[in-house]
């Protein structure tokens, strides 16, 4: 009994480190293609939306009550508001595979908010940080 014991103790304990790397949580990487659209909110104004479709979606380490319990975000809407520099940075990168920091971010909560999530402060990931 002892030895099944320790075998299902070891087994939670190499299983956890797994699974917290399949949740996003503040500080974690969001990686996929870049697009950039235009997207009309109900009041009529439109929004340039500048978006990442990961590539590998993970549910957020946090629980939001935005979020879809059964499926992990998938679109992620970069907030770059009226940062020319970072527009201009963002327009290079366009359907290509880029990585960024989310710092702060949370699923969809209103029509302003375009995609499953919306990262409101992130940076680029990686040595050269683009």
């Amino acid at each position: 009994m002892r030895v099944l014991g320790a075998i299902v103790l070891a087994l939670v304990v190499l299983a956890s480190p797994c699974a917290a790397q399949d949740t996003l949580k503040q500080g974690g990487v969001i990686s996929g293609k870049l697009r950039f659209f235009r997207h009309q909110h109900p009041n009529g104004t439109w929004i340039n939306v500048y978006q990442i479709t990961a590539d590998n979606p993970k549910k957020f380490a946090v629980e939001d009550e935005f979020c879809d319990a059964d499926k992990p975000p998938k679109t992620f809407h970069l907030v770059a508001m009226n940062d020319k520099a970072l527009k201009k940075r963002l327009d290079k990168m366009l359907g290509k595979t880029v990585a960024v920091v989310g710092d702060d971010f949370s699923c969809s909560e209103t029509a302003w908010h375009v995609g499953d999530a919306v990262v409101f402060r992130w940076h680029f990931a990686g040595p050269d940080k683009r």
